[in-house]
């Protein structure tokens, strides 16, 4: 009598255990999404990407017309300096992004958003002077955008880890991808021409997180396409608290002149940036 209660006892023990496995995974939900759920539009932002160097006499003067920009919506326009053959340079990034965009051939110049001017004295240029930077500006912020960004980031120490949401309603066919920027702002000159002592850069790209050029990103199905990316930034900066993350979702073209931005997005080290 003893054996068959403890076989019976085994037997609902068994299948209990088995049940409650089931239940549990069953009732799993996913973890809800940090910057929540995609929306039905986006803001369209637009980004200046400036070219400049401490050499250069006239950078000074870029500067000021960029700042300038950039108080007509502090909001909608993003900067990025990139700075070529002075101590904040990154060599190979400068040499890969003028190649991407048909070359940066003066300084200062800037491309915004990586089309080409449609607008001013250089029309079809990608990369254009300050004279024609505002006009071009004016023609794009007032468009509609088809994707957003929202990003996550920690850091610990001078470990950063990122997550990149690229959200979008609509199939998107072109060869899209996302790049990142580590961006830094008041750092002190170390010798700015035609520029007082104690100059200071601001929106400086002091690393690319991904690839260069971008890392590709499939937007052909469903709304949501999420990047994870882990970065040491020692020696990246110069004051930590004066880093922010810039990413974009953008096009590469056949050529420069089919190249795009999409859309951009700002946020400092540590803060949920939500859709917008």
């Amino acid at each position: 009598m003893k054996k068959y209660i403890l076989f019976g006892c085994l037997f609902l023990f068994f299948f209990s255990c088995k049940k409650d496995k089931n239940t549990n995974t069953g009732n799993t939900t996913p973890a809800p999404i940090p910057v929540g759920e995609v929306p039905t539009s986006f803001t369209r932002k637009v980004l200046i990407e400036n070219f400049k160097g401490e050499w250069n006499p006239n950078c000074p003067v870029g500067d000021d017309s960029l700042k300038a920009m950039l108080a007509l919506d502090t909001f909608k326009i993003l900067a990025a300096s990139i700075h070529q053959g002075d101590w904040l340079a990154i060599t190979p990034f400068f040499n890969s992004i003028s190649a991407h965009l048909g070359g940066v051939n003066g300084f200062p110049r800037a491309s915004i958003n990586r089309v080409p001017a449609t607008l001013g004295t250089q029309i079809d240029s990608t990369v254009i002077s300050i004279f024609n930077w505002r006009q071009n500006l004016n023609a794009l912020i007032s468009q509609s955008a088809t994707c957003g960004l929202a990003l996550v980031s920690k850091l610990e120490n001078d470990q950063l880890n990122v997550k990149v949401y690229v959200g979008y309603n609509d199939s998107i066919l072109e060869n899209t991808r996302l790049t990142l920027y580590l961006i830094e702002d008041n750092i002190v000159a170390q010798n700015q021409l035609n520029a007082p002592q104690g100059y200071i850069h601001h929106h400086v790209v002091r690393d690319v997180i991904t690839s260069y050029t971008g890392d590709s990103i499939s937007m052909k199905s469903g709304n949501l396409v999420v990047k994870e990316y882990t970065r040491s930034i020692t020696g990246k900066y110069s004051i930590k608290n004066q880093l922010k993350l810039v990413a974009l979702i953008h096009v590469v073209g056949v050529d420069y002149k089919e190249n795009e931005v999409l859309n951009c997005q700002i946020s400092t080290l540590g803060e949920t940036k939500k859709w917008d």
